[in-house]
């Protein structure tokens, strides 16, 4: 009878890490909120708390299986997160058209830093995995 209990616990245990990882993306989001309330920095808040979330990886030094299982179907639809991006930008179009110029440099500049950085990581994830 113990044995059997004992051979159960790894099917209880995937789901209760699976909601333990979607707790911990929860609480860092309302940490970067209480965050970016409390010091007024002007910053998304969102963006505080992956930057958290970043911190934390980088100090365990992989991702977790739990919180990958969590975020992929996360991840395999982001697209849906930009559609108020999207329509923001139908809205706010004669504002755009208005500082046409500055859009596309912080929009190409963005875009090249974050292919720059990226490209910078995975060069050193790569390396790291060879040793």
């Amino acid at each position: 009878m113990p044995d059997s209990h004992i051979r159960r616990w790894p099917r209880i245990a995937r789901p209760a890490k699976a909601l333990l990882a979607m707790a911990g993306l929860v609480a860092l989001q309302w940490l970067g909120d209480a965050l970016v309330a409390r010091t007024g920095w002007p910053v998304p808040s969102s963006l505080v708390g992956l930057l958290l979330l970043l911190a934390g990886l980088v100090l365990r030094g992989h991702v977790p299986q739990a919180l990958d299982d969590v975020s992929a179907p996360l991840l395999r639809h982001l697209m849906l997160l930009l559609i108020p991006s999207v329509a923001a930008v139908g809205l706010y179009a004669g504002l755009l058209a208005q500082h046409a110029v500055a859009f596309l440099l912080v929009s190409v500049g963005g875009t090249a830093l974050t292919i720059v950085v990226t490209a910078w990581t995975l060069q050193r994830l790569l390396k790291r995995a060879r040793r």
